[in-house]
């Protein structure tokens, strides 16, 4: 090379690092991963089972009564649970949308930042590379998925169990007349929708405790636990107002849509409760899990 080209020669552009490095952790590899560990497995089977057992438990204690007539003198959703399909399903989801759906969001939730911890994999999964929170929005968005399909697993098997059961007709409201199949049906996705929008508090305090915990167990104990404490709080009537500060207020908001008339207030005061905790929970998580010391 002359001492003119050399002199004439320049560097070409460097190119950019790409920028896609820290989107590495694909949606649809992180729910593959979800689905096969025993504990998603072992919630979807455990909620699309349920409705028969309970149609099981039916059939050992009697009968069915007449449509429309309450068992035993009792005017609430159980005592009509056999009148109909759409009634059956509304009675499984009162019974299971308190304590059972909040040990799911426990088990989904506690386990997915814990348990790469425990498992030693949550460091290679940050050397993919992939971004603290793309990792987190992942596993957080195929938790929420899977609690979703979950919900409407179990709302579907309900449906079909007392439907092939007690026939297609519309949900018996205690004290009141029986609506006709297709407000039923709104009312069951009604309530279904405010069941999993509630349930976001427990899931963000969920996220938070496993970003802040590497044990599994007691992510998903800590959320249990104040679930339970709170759930205890709620039934002291001399707290007062200061029962509508904790999370479970209005836990069973979504039996509005059960009853002859729908009170939205309960339910605007059961959304803004849980959002204003999912909201405080998962900023804390987001800003721990960024500052972590990772080593397993």
């Amino acid at each position: 090379m002359t001492t003119t080209s050399a002199a004439a020669w320049t560097p070409g552009p460097i190119p950019d690092a790409p920028t896609s490095t820290h989107r590495t952790l694909p949606i649809r590899v992180e729910f593959a991963r979800q689905i096969s560990q025993w504990r998603v497995r072992g919630v979807l089977i455990v909620l699309g089972a349920l409705p028969i057992v309970i149609r099981l438990a039916f059939l050992i204690g009697g009968g069915a009564p007449p449509a429309g007539a309450p068992a035993d003198g009792r005017t609430d959703i159980a005592a009509f649970a056999q009148a109909s399909g759409s009634t059956f399903t509304a009675f499984v989801l009162v019974v299971t949308g308190g304590f059972l759906l909040t040990l799911v969001v426990a088990l989904l939730f506690g386990d997915m930042i814990a348990g790469e911890a425990s498992r030693s994999t949550l460091k290679y999964l940050l050397t993919i590379p992939v971004g603290r929170t793309r990792l987190l929005f992942v596993k957080v968005l195929v938790s929420s998925t899977v609690l979703v399909v979950g919900v409407l697993l179990l709302t579907g098997m309900s449906l079909l169990v007392g439907t092939i059961s007690y026939g297609a007709g519309g949900i018996q409201v205690p004290a009141g007349p029986q609506l006709d199949s297709g407000e039923s049906l709104l009312r069951i996705l009604a309530a279904v929708g405010l069941i999993c929008l509630h349930l976001s508090w427990a899931a963000a305090l969920g996220t938070l405790l496993t970003v802040y915990s590497d044990a599994p167990l007691a992510a998903a104990g800590g959320v249990v636990l104040t679930s339970i404490v709170s759930s205890i709080l709620e039934r002291i009537d001399d707290l007062g107002n200061a029962r509508s500060y904790l999370p479970t207020y209005n836990t069973d908001a979504f039996r509005q849509f059960f009853a002859a008339r729908v009170d939205l207030g309960p339910v605007a005061d059961s959304v803004l409760s849980c959002l204003i905790y999912a909201l405080v929970f998962s900023v804390i998580a987001v800003w721990w899990f960024r500052r972590k010391n990772i080593s397993s």
